[in-house]
């Protein structure tokens, strides 16, 4: 085969595995109902957007909610505020907002969402080039497969959030610091540039920031200590570091763009309300008041990263683990996870790089993505945001890039190709099958969803993206307003499900049907007793110990839905 026409085939197989993954996002976003968390990140990026301020959601950084914001004011959807600055918090009027907008609630999510699906391409496309210039096109492709392909990615790139965008920048950032360590100087600006947008996008992206430095410090470890090394070691420490002053410009334009209408002293009293509802020390609040009357946007940045600290130190609630619920952080959690919600495909490539790496794996390219992969890892075990896979999405193509280009390094060409080919196509045909839910996709090794909703819950399985397929479901069984619908969302249940019953701790329960959210079946009564009032809690626990007497299933609707019947008491 001529060289045009190997390159012609590797173009031809990038271009399906990019469009597959669009398509594949597009398919299940549009069925998706809100989950919990998207209107109100939507809430904060359109008062990023339109009104300028930011007193809203300081614990998640600004700019893929300012993606959101400006689609759905492009869509003709009203900010918090109509577009002038509030002197006080608009979160009081949220239901307002969201439930007597211009847009019905899901119009307003969609709207959105528009420009969430591009993201997975994109990181595709960048996994596809950073494993191709260690490992060649067949790496590259295998790397883009397995990560464009995987169903928790196209899950999360369908909604309005923080963890795909997170794995796109970090990923990029990783990437280019590399490369620009490899004697490439003037990559280091545009690594700089990556980081500065990861640091804007999720506040893990700081535990990327000591990378940058130490890549060229690895690759000098790892190589002759030739007079020539040394000087480039030299001149690459201080771009490294001019880098990261880069990264940070970065992450204070941005955030000082999402609060440019803002004073001083309203920046100031946003942050310190902001830590002092995390449980901060009044020293740190006092702090944080004054850093933002000097330089708001470092304020706001410094006051999120703060507060999430205390979450991840102290938990942010009930976690939920192998059928128990704690508020203490469950150590096996993400190694959980992670062997659950993989891809067979995705498993195997770990399981074969690792075994047959050999030394190859402690070769400068597998390492410069190895490393920040195991930091990200080793951090998340700590933490007590046991709430999902999603955050630690980075893992995966820092893993891939490295792990592919080992096998090509290491298998002869024709058993590589094939074993690529195979893997890539296992891969689309996991999501496949989990289409139009791939939130809720569990592998064999958990036994598919029914076994892995005994492991994991929360965004690993529900998080609210099946309401409105329940909706459809019922009314095409004419149980739609005999139903009491007990569900996890953004958005109202009875909005997709017109007419249904809801629970109400005023009223003792009643005999009839029940559809129970996989969430709120698992983490339901802390949800509530945290969220809504204890005596909620108390009355789905009654009916929750009453259905397991005494309920008969009448079937699983909507992926994470159980439709119970629940007789009269004898």
């Amino acid at each position: 085969m001529t060289a045009r026409a190997r390159a012609l085939l590797e173009a031809l197989a990038l271009v399906a595995i990019v469009s597959t993954s669009l398509l594949f996002v597009l398919w299940h976003q549009r069925g998706d109902s809100a989950t919990m968390d998207e209107p109100y990140h939507l809430f904060a990026g359109m008062e990023y957007a339109v009104d300028g301020t930011s007193w809203l959601n300081l614990e998640h950084p600004p700019l893929l909610k300012l993606l959101a914001g400006e689609a759905a004011a492009r869509a003709g959807a009203l900010s918090p505020s109509g577009g002038q600055v509030s002197p006080a918090s608009p979160h009081p009027r949220f239901a307002g907002w969201l439930y007597r907008n211009r847009l019905s609630p899901q119009a307003l999510v969609q709207a959105g969402r528009r420009p969430f699906p591009w993201l997975l391409p994109l990181l595709a496309l960048a996994v596809w080039a950073a494993a191709r210039a260690g490992g060649g096109p067949t790496a590259g492709l295998l790397a883009a497969g397995v990560v464009g392909l995987d169903p928790t990615f196209v899950a999360h790139a369908g909604v309005i959030h923080t963890d795909a965008g997170a794995a796109l920048a970090l990923t990029i950032a990783v990437a280019l610091a590399a490369a620009a360590s490899e004697d490439r100087p003037l990559l280091w600006p545009l690594a700089g540039v990556a980081l500065g947008l990861a640091l804007a996008t999720k506040f893990t992206a700081i535990l990327f920031v000591p990378v940058l430095p130490a890549l060229p410090l690895l690759r000098a470890a790892l190589e002759p200590p030739a007079e020539g090394r040394r000087r480039s070691l030299g001149r690459a420490l201080p771009r490294a570091f001019l880098a990261l002053a880069l990264a940070f410009g970065v992450c204070v334009a941005i955030y000082s763009f999402a609060l440019r209408a803002m004073p001083a002293d309203l920046a100031a009293r946003a942050a310190g309300e902001y830590l002092a509802r995390r449980g901060a020390s009044a020293e740190t609040v006092s702090s944080a008041e004054r850093l933002s009357r000097a330089w708001p946007a470092l304020g706001h940045w410094a006051a999120g990263l703060g507060g999430v600290a205390l979450f991840s130190e102290e938990g942010r609630g009930a976690n939920y683990f192998r059928g128990e619920v704690s508020d203490d952080a469950f150590p096996l959690y993400f190694p959980a996870a992670f062997l659950l919600k993989s891809t067979p495909a995705f498993l195997l490539l770990t399981l074969l790089g690792l075994a047959v790496g050999g030394r190859r794996l402690l070769a400068f390219r597998p390492l410069a993505f190895l490393l920040p992969a195991a930091l990200l890892f080793a951090a998340a075990t700590r933490s007590h945001f046991n709430i999902g896979v999603r955050h630690i999405l980075p893992v995966y193509p820092l893993l891939a890039i490295a792990l592919s280009g080992v096998l090509a390094a290491r298998l002869r060409r024709p058993a590589f190709a094939s074993l690529a080919a195979a893997l890539v196509l296992s891969t689309g045909v996991s999501t496949y099958l989990s289409e139009p839910d791939p939130m809720s996709y569990f592998n064999v090794l958990a036994g598919g969803r029914e076994g892995g909703r005994r492991w994991l819950s929360d965004s690993n399985l529900d998080w609210g993206q099946n309401v409105a397929r329940l909706g459809a479901e019922l009314a095409r069984r004419s149980v739609a307003r005999e139903t009491t619908v007990v569900a996890f969302g953004g958005v109202a249940a009875n909005f997709y499900v017109p007419g249904c019953r809801a629970l109400d701790p005023s009223r003792p329960l009643s005999p009839g049907l029940y559809a129970v959210s996989d969430f709120m079946a698992t983490l339901g009564p802390p949800f509530l007793a945290t969220n809504e009032s204890p005596a909620a809690a108390r009355q789905l626990e009654e009916l929750l110990a009453a259905l397991a007497a005494r309920g008969r299933r009448v079937d699983r609707v909507a992926e994470t839905f159980t439709l119970w019947e629940l007789p009269p008491p004898r």
